[in-house]
Order: C-alpha cells, then sequence, then structure tokens
C-alpha cells in the first residue's frame, strides 16, 4: 500500500492524518491504542509486520488495523482508534483498506472475532456465521482457539465476492444474530406497540395508579423509573405528572437549562419534564412538549392546567417527524424515548433541524455497552419495555455525527444488573440463558451533544 493522506473535522478543526503501512517502530504505540480498547495484544509481537496498517498524524500511531493470513483466509484483528480520534472516519478507513489489501491478495475470505462490536462490521459487509462453520486454519489460529473467548462472536466477509446467501451460514440465516440498526421490526409494528402500552400507562396514572417506563403494574422499586427526581422538584406537581413519571434518568437538571431558552421534550408522556423546564426557564422562556398517543396529550394538558402553567405547550405528533420549524428551540430533551424509535436516525436529523445554531441536544436514554441477545431486539413487549430498541453507545455517537452534531458525549448514570433486568421482568420474555446474557449490558446514560455555531 501506498501512504494517503485524509483530513477529517469540522471547517474550524480540519486534521490530517495518514494510513500507511506498519512498521517495527509502531509496536509499543499499537499496544498502547490496544490497551486503551481492552482489546488482546496476546501473539502480537510474533506476527506483526506486513499484515498490519497505522493511521498516523502529527507523528502519533492514532489508529490501527491488523491481519493475519492463515492459507487461503485471512482474520482482521486489532482493530482500534484513540479515543481522541474516534467518530473522524479513522476506524472505518483502516477497515476499509485492509479489506482491500486482503481483496490485492485473492484470498477467499476474511474473518473476524468480537464479543461486542457486530453491528459495527455489519456496515462493511461482514456477517455472523457459526463458528463451525470457519476454516480450518482460522480454527487452528491463535486468535480463534486461545485467545478470544468462547462466546467472540466470529464474523465474515468473502472478499472474493460470492452470492451474499452463501455469506449466511450457507443461506440459512437462522444463525445470523446481526440486526440491521433501527430495522429489529416494523417500524409501524413498532409505533403501534408503543403507542398502546403508554396510552395503559396513561390510563393508569389518570387513576393515580403508578405506572412505569416498562410496563404498567410494575413495582414502585423498578430500576429504570425509581428516585430520578428530588422530592423538591415534584413539589407542587400534580400527581399525574409524577405517576406517569416513564423516564431513566432526569434530563432537566443534568441539561443546565436557562432563563429565557426555549425546551422541546421529544415523547413528553404525562408532562413532568415538560413542566419542570418551564419552570427553569422562568416566564420568559417556553416549553414544548411533542408525543403521538391521545391518552398522554390528554394527561399531559389536564396536568399543566392544574398546575397552572402559562409557557408551555403539547404538541401531537410523532418524533420522526417533529410539527416544529426549523431552528426553533434552544435545547432539545427527552427521556427514554428515542430507544422506543425504529428510525433513530431520522429522529436526530430532525432534532438537528429544529435546533438553533449553538443549540443543545441533552436526553437521557437507555443505551447498550455490548451486543445483545437477538431475541431482545426482535421482542416487541421488550421494545415498548425501553430496552429492545436501545443503541449501542458507539451507534449512538456514530448517528449524532452523522446528524451533524458535535461535542459528544455519553455518560453513564445507572448500570443495570441481572437482577435488575429480572426485576424488569425481561427473564419472563427470553429465559434464564438470554438473562445472563444482559447482565451489565444496558445503562441509563446522559447523551449530550450540540449543533455547530453558524
Amino acid at each position: 500500500m501506498s501512504d494517503r493522506t485524509i483530513s477529517s473535522g469540522s471547517a474550524k478543526d480540519v486534521r490530517a492524518w495518514t494510513i500507511r503501512p506498519a512498521t517495527g517502530d509502531d509496536l509499543t504505540s499499537v499496544r498502547a491504542l490496544l490497551a486503551l480498547a481492552r482489546l488482546p495484544w496476546d501473539g502480537l509481537v510474533d506476527q506483526f509486520g506486513a499484515g498490519y496498517a497505522v493511521a498516523e498524524a502529527e507523528g502519533h500511531v492514532i489508529g490501527v488495523a491488523g491481519f493475519e493470513t492463515h492459507g487461503d483466509h485471512g482474520l482482521l484483528r486489532s482493530v482500534a482508534v484513540a479515543p481522541e480520534w474516534r467518530l473522524r472516519g479513522v476506524g472505518e478507513a483502516l477497515v476499509a483498506e485492509r479489506i482491500e489489501w486482503a481483496r490485492e491478495r485473492g484470498l477467499e475470505s476474511v474473518h473476524l472475532l468480537t464479543t461486542d462490536a457486530a453491528r459495527y462490521f455489519e456496515r462493511f459487509g461482514f456477517r455472523t456465521v457459526a463458528r463451525d462453520d470457519a476454516p480450518a486454519p482460522i480454527q487452528a489460529s491463535r486468535e480463534f482457539a486461545i485467545v478470544c473467548p468462547e462466546n467472540a462472536r466470529l464474523m465474515r466477509y468473502l472478499a472474493a465476492g460470492r452470492p451474499e446467501a452463501e455469506a449466511c451460514c450457507g443461506g440459512d440465516c437462522a444463525c445470523n444474530e446481526g440486526v440491521p440498526l433501527g430495522e429489529a421490526r416494523d417500524g409501524e409494528e413498532i409505533r403501534a406497540v408503543v403507542r398502546e402500552h403508554y396510552a395503559a400507562a396513561a390510563r393508569q396514572a389518570s387513576k393515580q395508579v403508578s405506572a412505569s417506563c416498562c410496563g404498567g403494574g410494575r413495582s414502585c422499586a423498578d430500576p429504570i423509573t425509581s428516585n430520578l427526581y428530588s422530592f423538591d422538584e415534584t413539589t407542587g406537581l400534580p400527581d399525574g405528572a409524577v405517576l406517569a413519571s416513564l423516564g431513566c434518568g432526569n434530563p432537566t437538571l443534568l441539561a443546565e437549562l436557562r432563563a429565557g431558552e426555549t425546551v422541546l421534550d421529544l415523547g413528553s408522556g404525562g408532562g413532568i419534564d415538560v413542566l419542570l423546564s418551564a419552570k427553569r426557564v422562568g416566564p420568559t422562556g417556553f416549553a414544548y412538549g411533542i408525543d403521538m398517543t391521545d391518552e398522554m396529550l390528554a394527561l399531559a394538558r389536564e396536568n399543566q392546567r392544574r398546575a397552572g402553567v402559562a409557557n408551555v405547550a403539547f404538541l401531537k405528533g410523532e418524533i420522526e417527524a417533529i410539527p416544529l420549524a426549523d431552528e426553533k428551540v434552544d435545547v432539545i430533551i427527552s427521556n427514554c424515548v428515542i430507544n422506543l424509535s425504529a428510525d433513530k436516525r431520522r429522529v436526530l436529523a430532525e432534532a438537528f433541524r429544529v435546533l438553533k445554531a449553538g443549540g443543545r441536544f441533552a436526553v437521557s436514554d437507555i443505551v447498550v455497552r455490548r451486543e445483545i441477545p437477538a431475541a431482545i431486539r426482535r421482542s416487541a413487549e421488550l421494545w415498548a419495555g425501553c430496552v429492545a430498541g436501545a443503541l449501542e453507545e458507539w451507534a449512538y455517537r456514530d448517528l449524532l455525527a452523522e446528524a451533524g452534531f458535535t461535542d459528544i458525549e455519553v455518560v453513564p448514570t445507572r448500570i443495570y444488573s441481572r437482577e435488575d433486568a429480572k426485576a424488569m421482568a425481561i427473564d419472563a420474555t427470553i429465559g434464564d440463558a438470554a438473562l445472563d446474557a444482559v447482565d451489565g449490558a444496558f445503562m441509563s446514560a446522559f447523551v449530550r451533544a450540540t449543533r455547530p455555531a453558524a
């Protein structure tokens, strides 16, 4: 390969970096990158060389992708990027370059092993295959036999351009557990399930029966929805607003709202975050809430009436098509709602559209920390229950950057254990094995980003 220079970043911060073959002098830097990414470097010294490429900027190695050749087959490994250089296309360029490197050598197939990034590699054309289907030379490799754990997913990219059906376990796609981003189920089906679920929650709250994010009739100790607001915050709010609190965080507090700002709450439910926002921005500010469920809108408007708050409006609509003009609001908040959408790319693009230049995106949401069982992704009940539709952290960051946002942060606020999952009744749907698999896989997080100033 020849060195090539690539620029990335905003117009105000264009930084050039180069992809080149790795040399022995890069070994220390590569080991440091792998350590930061928590990737193994077993066997690295023995096979480091021609199969590796690095990205370099200002004399420093900022990314790496490695390749082992085993007969007519190859194994992609050790893909890592320095934290400050992520979301700039470095990793994507390195993976694409190594795939091209394999293609130029006429290799029959390329494989990789991953425990938590299957959906990332799907964008390049990798597909999950059964481990037993790996070619014998790949199974005999140190990476396959020793380094990677047995639960690591084997993925294959057909460098020779074979039919896609063969890439999916010889045409049997039952083994391909990867689910394309935002397409786990039909969008209309998800919308209908979510609408009915939250309509029922609104009816319960109207009767002053406690509701929760993951289902009516759940315990008040729900690990997602409990203990989100202080006593001072809820004092003076109507009971219906508090009882219909279905979120996973407190975005009105974390967003640091200021007097005079205009706020929009995506999926405002019973209105608790809108009413709190109106209080924080004061009489010179304004708070909008948008919801698609008639029962929730009726409850929210009644809560507004009881609270006597004037600087609020609740609008009917879907968060994939926000019924507001361009550059209308200063801050967008949301509380455990974006994960419910089947088209998160559209949601974030709409959020960017209605924000003013320099506006803030500040939402609480459920985020996935690693790969989760396909059964969860396919469960309509669990989509309505906050977790099945949640994005991986890297995917959230990527979609925000794709929409145009900068200054992206994903800050954990709660990490859910196996016992928390059990309290959410996930075990009743997916069984003990999958319940074990989600131990620590989900977290509530505060997701923050900025629409760049004009």
